[in-house]
């Protein structure tokens, strides 16, 4: 076993994703024996960002000093982690996509000309290479630690691409769309919640984001109309997939 540098990087985020990192982190006392945590501006006053093993980076990237930073954070980190759905793909904050950007400003801020944003918002894969990502809003903080101490150990992670249903198909729990009649994203959604939502007889709303690997744009499509049978307006619908999807929907665009 052996001690790792680390940095965390927070980005535009509610800070959800670091909160659960922290509940995780905390009850594991012998993992952070083995964590030197360098760089953690929600924690400590900043420090000059270090060469480190370990980048976390959580949020999005909505402007150019936090696009230059995670550039600065990438070439400085052996292993570049995105950490929750808005560093993935983008996250609530691009539901402004497609808006007039000075209107979008105007709702929200008095004084519009002293806020300067990129025109759209940004994964954290847009702008530099990522070796893994963890989705989800907020994001699974033992699954990190998890993974945090199979570095520790020397090994690394081996990814599971699934959607949501495989998760209620382990757990026993009976499928909300065929028994309830009631909509559920779960699946076109990436597994790792634990199908926390139907688990309580809700539909899944898709906060782990798209599973981009087995529904293209035409499944999608179809999806959409099952939902919308269901009760699920599209407006509705389409807003989900901005909020937790961006990032994917406008790659699978671009690919056409």
């Amino acid at each position: 076993m052996r001690k790792l540098s680390v940095s965390v990087l927070k980005l535009t985020s509610c800070s959800g994703c670091l909160n659960e990192v922290l509940y995780s982190l905390v009850a594991r006392a012998e993992l952070l024996r083995y964590l030197n945590i360098s760089y953690f501006t929600e924690l400590q006053d900043s420090n000059a960002i270090e060469d480190v093993d370990v980048a976390i980076v959580e949020g999005s990237i909505v402007n150019s000093e936090q696009e230059e930073l995670v550039k600065q954070v990438r070439e400085k980190s052996r292993v570049l982690i995105a950490l929750g759905t808005c560093a993935v793909f983008g996250g609530v904050q691009s539901l402004r996509a497609g808006e007039d950007l000075r209107t979008v400003v105007l709702a929200s801020y008095p004084n519009p000309d002293h806020i300067k944003v990129l025109p759209e918002v940004k994964s954290v894969d847009s702008v530099v290479n990522v070796d893994y990502r963890f989705s989800g809003c907020p994001a699974n903080g033992e699954a990190l630690a998890r993974f945090l101490v199979k570095l520790v150990m020397g090994g690394s992670e081996s990814p599971i691409v699934e959607s949501l249903c495989s998760e209620c198909k382990r757990k026993g729990i009976l499928c909300v769309t065929v028994f309830d009649g009631k909509p559920c994203l779960g699946p076109i959604t990436l597994s790792g919640c634990g199908a926390l939502c139907p688990s309580f007889r809700r539909g899944c709303y898709g906060c782990y984001g798209l599973n981009a690997l087995i529904v293209d744009r035409e499944k999608l499509e179809e999806f959409s109309k099952v939902v919308e049978r269901l009760g699920m307006s599209r407006e509705d619908f389409m807003a989900m997939l901005k909020a937790f999807s961006y990032s994917s929907l406008t790659k699978s665009s671009s690919s056409r």
